[in-house]
């Protein structure tokens, strides 16, 4: 693990704060978890819906992506 140090704004401090305490966990266990979280939904780059191997009769042969994942990309440069 690579130790780091960052400034949040007391709102998120107090919210992760109670979190941890409820969970019993560190708060710091909670900010690492959010930060893999962030990082799987936004940074990793996931093929397209439309790259998604499929065998005749619909069938998956590849991991399908999550429910937050197709919509992603369903309202992807939607201006309304």
């Amino acid at each position: 693990m690579k130790p780091i140090s960052v400034s949040i704004y007391q709102p998120d401090y107090e919210a992760f704060k109670e979190a941890a305490k409820e969970q019993g966990r560190p708060v710091a266990h909670l900010i690492r978890e959010a930060m893999a979280l962030y990082r799987a939904e936004r940074l990793d780059q996931k093929e397209p819906l439309k790259e998604l191997p499929v065998l005749p009769g619909h069938r998956a042969v590849g991991p399908l992506p999550s429910r937050a994942d197709v919509w992603d990309e369903l309202l992807e440069g939607d201006d309304s």
